[in-house]
């Protein structure tokens, strides 16, 4: 299969003579090829007849330096040859593009549409290697940090799906006998629904830890066949429908997050004590705003701060790892957008900026429409220049990205990743 993309600038200093490649440097911020990154974002509308998405790329230096000006190096019409190759492997076409990661060594990509199909990428040449069918929906695809797994959230069916993955190989599979739970068996009392949003994998690579649409939580040693569930949360130490989760030391920190019907609003922040595992979990509240009209989505480390994306409130909050201490907030709302929407956030290799996908005016994924708490005016992807060592940040614009059709907005970006 032929793909066609555009060779992204990191490659092109490598061919300049030493003096521009100097001056390209300063100009765009970088000090040398070796330090260029790509920013990987999803926009989820429709590109065919109820199917395909954009892939977009960009020089993060480019990005980071001058966002209002930065061009992708590749925009990818996911009906095209990616909608091709998902739909000669799982019989349906892809629609969706949701969530996005890199491999722990970014040499895979791996792409999850909520129409139910898992995509391997190689990230460096952008060859597909394998698309597989999680069923109905998947909703996200985690790679564990050892790279020997991939583990998949369908909500639609209730189901936590483990993909045993070899890249070297090029081989993905899963037994449906052994690879699967149906965790609408554990449904009852205080996890009264148990479709799974969010699997979020700790250093070891041992336990998932997935979040739940109805609150709750689940910690799967992901390493056992079967897999096993060891600990548990209810819906009283855990709110609904997080997806937010990042490992800061040794302390696991997760959010709730609004969109669903049972919580169109939601914003809690949660520090986990892990240590006690497998016997056991716990949970402390560090930070909420559930009395307000907020919504917690994204969630990313920086340094040692965890950074929590308010989606409605248009805010990232900051929180000090080491003392659970909510320290500030950056205020996103201004000249670069009176309502950005932040979504996902991502960190640039170096620690100097904070990547936000910013969600669209007609969101069309995790948005309560008597709320409107994923609605945004500017999809694309925002910037903030990190500052105090990640106590702080500056907003510096936007890279904005549109799909208009009969001269309606409908772009809506969710995916983000850096690779390194």
């Amino acid at each position: 299969m032929k793909m066609q993309f555009t060779i992204h600038a990191g490659s092109r200093l490598r061919l300049l003579v030493m003096p521009l490649a100097l001056l390209a440097a300063v100009a765009w911020g970088l000090s040398s090829a070796a330090d260029a990154y790509e920013v990987w974002v999803t926009d989820q509308s429709d590109t065919g007849k109820e199917t395909g998405g954009f892939l977009y790329i960009y020089n993060g230096g480019k990005l980071a330096a001058k966002p209002a000006e930065a061009k992708p190096t590749l925009a990818l019409d996911l009906a095209g040859d990616v909608g091709k190759f998902c739909e000669d492997a799982s019989k349906k076409p892809v629609r969706r593009p949701h969530m996005l990661f890199f491999t722990a060594d970014q040499s895979h990509a791996i792409l999850s549409f909520l129409s139910g199909q898992v995509l391997f990428m190689d990230a460096e040449t952008r060859k597909l290697e394998a698309c597989l069918s999680m069923g109905k929906n998947v909703h996200a695809a985690w790679p564990t940090p050892d790279m020997k797994m991939v583990l998949a959230a369908n909500i639609a069916e209730k189901k936590f799906i483990r993909i045993w993955t070899d890249y070297k190989a090029h081989k993905f599979t899963f037994d449906p006998a052994k690879d699967v739970m149906n965790l609408g068996a554990e449904e009852g009392g205080e996890r009264p629904d148990t479709a799974p949003i969010c699997p979020i994998t700790e250093a070891s690579s041992k336990y998932a830890f997935i979040t739940l649409r109805g609150g709750g939580l689940f910690v799967v040693d992901v390493t056992e066949t079967p897999m096993k569930i060891v600990a548990t949360l209810d819906n009283n130490q855990i709110h609904p429908a997080g997806c937010g989760g990042v490992q800061v030391g040794g302390v696991m920190f997760l959010n709730s997050g609004g969109g669903w019907p049972v919580a169109p609003l939601s914003y809690d922040v949660y520090a986990l004590n892990i240590s006690d595992l497998p016997k056991s979990v716990s949970a402390k509240l560090i930070t909420s705003r559930d009395t307000k009209f907020a919504d917690s989505h994204g969630m990313a480390g920086v340094g040692r701060y965890v950074w929590s994306a308010d989606r409605a409130g248009n805010e990232i909050e900051i929180i000090d790892s080491l003392t659970n201490l909510s320290v500030g907030s950056i205020e996103l709302n201004g000249p670069f957008s009176g309502d950005p929407a932040p979504d996902l956030l991502e960190v640039s290799p170096d620690g100097a900026y904070v990547f936000m996908g910013l969600r669209g005016p007609n969101p069309l994924t995790g948005n309560a429409k008597e709320m409107n708490n994923a609605q945004g005016s500017t999809p694309g992807v925002g910037v903030i220049k990190v500052t105090e060592d990640g106590k702080s940040g500056q907003f510096v614009g936007v890279a904005r990205i549109t799909n208009l059709k009969e001269a309606k907005e409908t772009a809506d970006p969710h995916g983000l990743a850096v690779r390194k």
